[in-house]
């Protein structure tokens, strides 16, 4: 009987340390990034409007029990610019906690962009829409998953890095893909909201991190050829 005890205890035992390191292990896997700007081809000084296609994937290996991404920077090439001029400021109280319609009919004229979104890896997806934001919040990301759960992540721009936050914390319901485009919308008599030129590397390197509320960091880079323009 002690005997059996004592197997019955170190099944336990067994069993609770499986579970606790099933619970520990959740963590995000593996990240990749494609970006591709459009036109490819561009002058080789002179800046020319493009649009900005960037899809963002995340690998977990646990959905249920993995923690969402804190924040992500972006380091654009040198060749790569954003150029907010005339687009109109939409304030983030307009937009905020607003089904995607109501957010786009709030401020149409401050749409920079559109895109998707998925969760637990299409388990749920979503929809994107860029506003244009004010001085602190350059870029409002207004995410809509499931037709109910609206996240506004907060992008700034400064020199050539966009950090993107305020994601809140939402474990078991997790980004993991986002898929978006900045249009190639025209800002001024010259400008456009994204601006890119052909160096004398012909290539342009998009890289970005991403930290996790869980502690993981995880990085990505994406490299497109570009054509010069005489």
């Amino acid at each position: 009987m002690r005997n059996r005890k004592y197997l019955i205890g170190a099944l336990v035992g067994v069993i609770g340390t499986l579970a606790f390191s099933g619970v520990a292990s959740a963590a995000p896997t593996s990240q990749t990034l494609q970006t591709t700007l459009s036109p490819a081809k561009q002058k080789v000084k002179v800046f020319g409007g493009v649009s900005l296609h960037n899809i963002i994937s995340t690998n977990f290996d646990n959905f249920a029990t993995s923690q969402s991404p804190r924040q992500t920077v972006f380091t654009i090439p040198k060749d790569v610019k954003f150029t907010p001029g005339n687009v109109p400021v939409c304030p983030l109280s307009s937009v905020q906690n607003k089904p995607d319609a109501a957010a786009r009919a709030a401020c149409p004229t401050s749409i920079t962009g559109q895109g998707s979104v998925q969760v637990n890896g299409g388990a749920l997806n979503g929809t994107v829409t860029f506003f244009r934001g004010d001085a602190t919040n350059d870029i409002i990301v207004h995410t809509v998953v499931g037709g109910a759960l609206v996240l506004d992540i907060l992008g700034d721009i400064s020199g050539r890095t966009l950090t993107f936050t305020n994601i809140p914390n939402t474990p078991g319901n997790v980004l993991t893909k986002f898929d978006t485009t900045f249009n190639k919308r025209k800002t001024g008599k010259t400008t456009f909201y994204v601006m890119a030129r052909c160096g004398k590397k012909k290539k342009w390197s998009t890289t970005e991190t991403t930290t996790f509320y869980s502690g993981e960091t995880l990085s990505a880079s994406s490299k497109q050829r570009c054509k010069q323009k005489k």
